[in-house]
């Protein structure tokens, strides 16, 4: 007997059920495939099938090498792409069958729902209302296949990435762009960034870091067109005349695209993109000059477009009244430590429009283990390079960054009724109370929100101060906490009063999940009571800590370590007496 049996995999298995069936029973419809296929690895079958307006064509069954975790797949010819929906660039139709589990017991079966699926696309592909209908309602992905066709068929320098900020527009708009090149400006460049109005495209490149070593100014043009205008690959203009035509057509006849072009020409030559806007969805054409001057005509390049502005990059367009809400509000955090600078990001990709962090702290290279920041900010400021980093990263959010101790900050500069909000993430006692005694004088009536975490994030608390609230000047914080800690929780370091509580980023990121939601709910308008929110784990994590801890009745007594409760508690109920 050999030392080792060779035992098949699964897919193997599935695979020679397959070839087993098509080989036998099968065969009346499929022939084994005789050419080679570099997609495959167990076998293909062809089919030959006719077409009411196609006439014979073609296809091939395919089983994957990772069958069945994936489907078997169907290729027909690639020049069927943007000839019928739902084939990709190199002929595969894109099927609705998913993986199921009972495909191992039963691979066949996967087979037959592959073909069955294919059947009904074929026999609905020989009516053109339903080809439309397709087209139109899937018209992105068909964009973007279209480009990638005309730049692979073409042989053209078309960008690598074309970015726009829009807004909300219902009427032609002219902007500016700023086309940017590694290197010789006869190869394709690597960003074209495109903006509406005064926009400066240069400045918005430069904040996220996409302005490159050679930058090429020039026009853009925002054109809207209802999304009752079907648009389809055969709708799609392929010369600058059909875009004119188009551009006319949807404008009624007020905007011309050669008009504008010629408006805008002066000694040097500029790049001119046309944006077609439907329903928030960008369609570029870059128009590229004329390989003849004043003989030949220019051409136009299609071009996939990303947006950049908040409505999309942080709502993709939707529940925008909640989002245009967000970014009429003007935030200021306290502390952006472990807890403070995931509040902040979190709270930034949501859409706070203005927000101002303050810290009086720099980065150190131990922060690492449970900081938004990392290595290479060791050093800085922490409010400034997470001003710096949040600023990059998050589209149209205005951010400020301090470097002072908050006394010191809400004393000499804070100024009554500028923010909608102040948060507190420092965790510390004296701010608390710093702050409750500033309440009327530099904060006014904004709401003020408490947020701090118990030794090892074993509970988090929250507390919202509406206008007419404040935290007593006594600071009880321990009627709110979950436990009762012994002096020596924190793990002490070698020098004047230093520590830390030790806990990962785990634990405080879910920590900052947990507030951010809060804080949210308040701006949002959800919230108008002084509320104390608590997450707190079970008494099962207080007993593998292996401290003496008293916990109070807020500790849930059954679950693992890993369970927890949500809170929602009246501050007037937990104080009523301060």
């Amino acid at each position: 007997m050999p030392d080792q049996l060779i035992q098949a995999t699964p897919f193997e298995i599935a695979a020679a059920a397959v070839e087993s069936w098509l080989d036998g029973d099968g065969s009346n419809f499929a022939k084994r495939s005789k050419s080679k296929d570099a997609r495959r690895k167990f076998a293909s079958w062809d089919l030959k099938l006719e077409h009411a307006t196609l006439g014979s064509q073609l296809v091939r069954l395919l089983i994957p090498k990772d069958f069945p975790a994936t489907p078997p797949q169907i290729y027909v010819d690639r020049t069927l792409c943007l000839v019928l929906p739902h084939i990709e660039m190199d002929g595969r139709f894109c099927h609705d069958i998913e993986s199921s589990p009972n495909d191992y017991e039963w691979p066949t079966g996967a087979v037959v729902a592959v073909i069955k699926s294919f059947e009904k696309f074929w026999n609905n592909s020989a009516d053109d209302k339903w080809v439309m209908k397709e087209f139109h309602k899937e018209r992105l992905s068909y964009w973007l296949r279209f480009c990638e066709q005309f730049r692979v068929n073409n042989a053209l320098p078309t960008p690598h990435s074309v970015i726009a900020q829009l807004c909300p527009i219902s009427r032609v708009m002219e902007g500016r762009l700023c086309a940017y090149f590694q290197k010789s400006q006869k190869l394709r460049s690597d960003f074209v960034v495109a903006t509406i109005g005064d926009v400066d495209p240069h400045i918005l490149a430069i904040r996220h870091g996409w302005a490159g070593k050679t930058q090429v100014t020039g026009y853009s043009l925002f054109v809207p067109f209802s999304d009752n205008i079907r648009w389809t690959p055969t709708d799609w203009p392929k010369t600058l005349q059909e875009l004119e035509s188009f551009v006319a057509q949807v404008t009624s006849h007020e905007q011309s695209v050669t008009h504008w072009i010629q408006s805008k020409n002066d000694t040097k030559p500029h790049p001119y993109l046309v944006v077609l806007v439907q329903t928030g969805v960008c369609y570029g054409f870059l128009v590229s000059p004329a390989p003849v001057p004043k003989v030949t005509s220019p051409g136009i390049i299609p071009v996939a477009i990303d947006r950049i502005d908040a409505n999309w990059a942080l709502a993709r367009d939707h529940a925008l009244s909640a989002l245009n809400s967000r970014q009429r509000k003007k935030v200021l955090l306290l502390g952006c430590g472990s807890l403070g600078s995931p509040v902040a990001e979190l709270l930034a990709r949501s859409g706070i429009g203005e927000l101002h962090l303050l810290d009086k702290e720099v980065f150190e290279i131990e922060n690492c283990s449970r900081h938004i920041l990392g290595a290479s900010d060791l050093g800085l400021s922490k409010a400034e390079a997470l001003a710096k980093r949040l600023h990059r990263l998050v589209p149209d959010i205005q951010l400020k960054a301090y470097r002072a101790l908050a006394a010191d900050w809400i004393h000499h500069v804070c100024k009554s009724d500028v923010y909608d909000m102040i948060i507190d993430c420092t965790g510390e006692s004296s701010v608390r109370v710093m702050l409750s005694h500033y309440r009327n004088h530099s904060i006014g009536i904004c709401p003020i929100v408490h947020a701090w975490v118990e030794p090892f994030c074993a509970a988090t608390h929250v507390i919202h101060l509406p206008d007419g609230a404040n935290w007593p000047a006594n600071d009880p914080g321990h009627k709110i906490a979950a436990a009762t800690w012994p002096e020596d929780v924190q793990v002490t370091l070698p020098a004047c009063g230093a520590g830390f509580h030790p806990y990962g980023a785990a634990d405080i990121w879910q920590s900052a999940g947990f507030t951010t939601e809060r804080i949210l709910a308040v701006l949002d308008g959800n919230s108008p009571e002084a509320i104390v929110w608590s997450f707190v784990r079970s008494e099962k994590f207080f007993q593998t800590l292996g401290f003496d801890v008293t916990i109070r009745q807020i500790v849930p007594t059954t679950g693992t370590e890993f369970d927890a409760v949500q809170i929602r508690r009246y501050l007037k109920d937990i104080l009523p007496d301060d």
